[in-house]
């Protein structure tokens, strides 16, 4: 089976682990189609990405309207020449269903009559303009299957009419799962939180700070690390100082991979406190899947897909409930065989569900099921 992934997000450093776990299955060959270019600036060339993926087809190719993610198209005739050569038997194409590409892709998938599966995070019932809804309609109408980064981006998609098959797999896996980590205490003195991601309202970083210093405030000794950058930094350490838990919450800054991968390790809990908004809720949340991978425990808010991740209904809580997260927090502090008990689990939900090999595995049997079946039987939609 020869399939054509076609995608931006892999022009990112580390995000290629699932495409290396796909193209060393055996009678699979890859090849990705990608921009040469990403919002305005130049990233990996071809000869860097095809040493880091040893045995897979690189595509870069020019594209047009590229400030604007939902915007872009590729050039017609590179994207023609590309798929000429490499004459996949499938495309799977990361992209928004409302997005100007997917579009592209939907009507040159339907000319060369090759079955199109779309991959989608969108998992907010968000409200469209009447040209994206007939874009949407369109896509899905010309789409053989659907994979979901969640099963929340699953559902929004049949919501919007779309009745082929589906399933839920995240688009990216752990960059590395640790076979022997630490059990129990990472820190004999204290209990050892932290954050990492974005520093902006939505991520909920200032329910964390109270919380922090609500058990802190019960004699609790709990120190917290908070890795990233962002637009409510400055607004954030000033919560901390009011709140009289200087120094024991500590801004790091962004940190690169193996920096964050450090700091889970360390720690005994990774919290993720985000909120929803009109337009947003969380996706995924790959930190989660990368402190499973430390067996670091990950306690997280009931929003998106959060819940979905974690698995563990005592690990989670109301968002902006910051009594909640203190009693949880607490809770692990005090009780190190419950800590222990989820340390272990969570470890062992990411070997099954979130590392490369896994999530390639899972990914590849759906197309190889996509590719056997009909492909021209298109599923009845109803306009979002």
């Amino acid at each position: 089976m020869r399939v054509a992934i076609i995608s931006h997000a892999y022009v990112e450093p580390g995000y290629s682990s699932v495409l290396e776990s796909m193209v060393a299955h055996p009678r699979v060959e890859l090849a990705l189609i990608t921009p040469d270019r990403y919002h305005g600036r130049f990233q990996a060339s071809p000869c860097q990405f095809e040493s880091a993926v040893v045995g897979l087809r690189i595509y870069a190719l020019p594209i047009i309207f590229g400030q604007r993610q939902g915007a872009f198209i590729y050039r017609p005739s590179a994207l023609s020449r590309a798929l000429a050569d490499f004459k996949p038997d499938l495309i799977l194409h990361e992209q928004e269903v409302y997005a100007a590409g997917a579009g592209q892709i939907a009507a040159v998938a339907a000319q060369e009559s090759i079955p199109l599966v779309m991959f989608v995070w969108e998992n907010v019932h968000r409200s469209l303009s009447w040209p994206r809804r007939r874009l949407v309609r369109y896509v899905l109408g010309r789409c053989a299957g659907l994979i979901g980064g969640s099963a929340g981006a699953v559902q929004v998609h049949c919501d919007w009419g779309f009745s082929g098959q589906t399933i839920a797999i995240p688009q990216m896996g752990v960059h590395q799962w640790n076979p022997t980590p630490v059990f129990g205490r990472r820190n004999g003195n204290c209990f050892r939180v932290a954050f990492a991601g974005r520093l902006v309202s939505a991520k909920g970083i200032d329910c964390l700070l109270r919380a922090v210093a609500e058990v802190r405030g019960k004699g609790i000794r709990l120190e917290c690390e908070i890795v990233g950058s962002g637009a409510e930094q400055q607004k954030l350490v000033c919560l901390r100082d009011s709140l009289g838990i200087y120094p024991a919450v500590r801004f790091t800054g962004p940190l690169s991979i193996e920096g964050v991968r450090s700091i889970l390790a360390q720690s005994d809990a990774l919290v993720l406190p985000s909120r929803r908004t009109a337009v947003w809720e969380e996706q995924f949340g790959l930190i989660l899947a990368e402190a499973m991978a430390e067996a670091t425990v990950t306690v997280g808010s009931r929003t998106g897909a959060i819940p979905e991740v974690i698995g563990s209904e005592g690990l989670l809580f109301e968002e902006n409930d910051h009594h909640q997260l203190a009693a949880i927090l607490e809770t692990l502090a005090a009780n190190e065989t419950d800590l222990i008990a989820h340390q272990h689990r969570l470890w062992l939900r990411a070997a099954e569900f979130y590392t490369s090999e896994s999530l390639a595995i899972r990914r590849l049997d759906f197309l190889k099921g996509i590719y056997r079946a009909d492909s021209n039987q298109r599923p009845k939609l109803a306009v979002p």
